[in-house]
């Protein structure tokens, strides 16, 4: 049975030096972007499954073809969050963390879904490497 990995919408820089710290501890990764700039961003830091989304036709929602652990996405905008989480709310996968610079978006992420919402305003999220990657 294949091992669950870790999904990460990578946004941001933050989200990228999260992808790292999974990589460097050689954790199972996969990327999620709906863009390909980022995804070849995505490819030169190491990732190597990368699920291309779309966020503005999301109806269908393609369930991917490796088994999912915890979700993480890092917001970049509300929209594009709300659109991420509109899709993983159909796969099976584990809890969904939102990692956020804004304090207002709380109450709408836990509402589509998102099991956490981590406030962060330096981008420091080697906090979240410890019991929330199983």
């Amino acid at each position: 049975m294949e091992q669950r990995r870790i999904l990460v919408a990578a946004s941001t820089e933050a989200g990228r030096k999260f992808i790292r710290l999974l990589l460097y501890r050689q954790v199972p990764v996969a990327a999620m972007t709906n863009n390909k700039r980022e995804e070849k961003l995505l490819k030169d830091i190491g990732v190597n499954e990368i699920l291309r989304v779309s966020t503005i036709h999301n109806k269908a929602g393609e369930i991917p073809k490796f088994p999912i652990g915890r979700v993480f996405i890092f917001e970049i905008s509300l929209p594009l969050t709300c659109a991420y989480l509109q899709l993983v709310s159909r796969w099976p996968c584990k809890a969904v963390t939102v990692v956020t610079t804004m304090w207002h978006p709380k109450v709408i992420y836990k509402k589509l879904g998102a099991a956490n919402v981590v406030h962060t305003q330096t981008g420091e999220v080697g906090f979240l490497l410890g019991s929330q990657i199983d």
